[in-house]
C-alpha cells in the first residue's frame, strides 16, 4: 500500500488494492483481508461512520471516497509491535493464545447518498476512527445537475 496520510487518501481517487499481485497459493489478497466492522450513523445532515482501529498506525491506513461521491473504501494493516524494550531471550518464544487479528483489513460502503467530499473529516480517538461526511443537499445536487453536460 501507499504510504499516504489518510487525509491525502481521503480526497484520491481510490484503492490500489485491485492490482495487488496474488499469493503463492492462488488466494486472492481479498480471501486474506478481514473486514473491517463498522457503525455507519445518518442525520439530516451528516453519515458519520465507527470503526474500531485501536493498534493501527495513522499510517498504515488509507482512506478513499469513490463513485458519485456514495462509495467509502478503509483499508489498512494492523501490526503487532516487537518487544523492544525486553531481553533477546524473552522474545524468542511461542505463543499459547493468539487471539487477536494483526493483519490487513478492508471495507468498502455504499452510502446510501452522496457526500460532500471538500468537506469530509476523518480523525482518530481513543482507537476509533471517525469519518463525518457531510451529505450533498438539494441545492448541491441541483446544481451538479445543471453542470454536467
Amino acid at each position: 500500500m501507499k504510504a499516504m496520510s489518510f487525509f491525502q487518501f481521503l480526497k484520491g481517487s481510490g484503492s490500489d488494492l485491485d492490482q495487488t499481485p496474488q499469493s503463492d497459493e492462488d488466494e486472492t489478497v481479498v480471501d486474506k483481508i478481514d473486514q473491517l466492522d463498522v457503525d455507519i450513523l445518518q442525520t439530516e445532515h451528516n453519515i458519520i461512520i465507527y470503526a474500531q482501529i485501536a493498534g493501527v498506525d495513522i499510517n498504515d491506513i488509507n482512506l478513499s471516497i469513490e463513485g458519485d461521491a456514495n462509495i467509502v473504501l478503509i483499508e489498512g494493516r494492523r501490526t503487532r509491535p516487537e518487544f523492544t524494550t525486553f531481553p533477546e531471550s524473552d522474545q524468542l518464544g511461542v505463543f499459547f493464545t493468539e487471539e487477536c487479528i494483526w493483519d490487513d483489513f478492508y471495507r468498502r460502503i455504499i452510502l446510501p447518498e452522496g457526500v460532500v467530499i471538500e468537506q469530509a473529516e476523518a480523525k482518530i480517538k481513543n482507537g476509533v476512527l471517525i469519518l463525518v461526511l457531510p451529505l450533498l443537499n438539494i441545492s448541491n445536487r441541483k446544481i451538479l445537475d445543471q453542470d454536467q453536460p
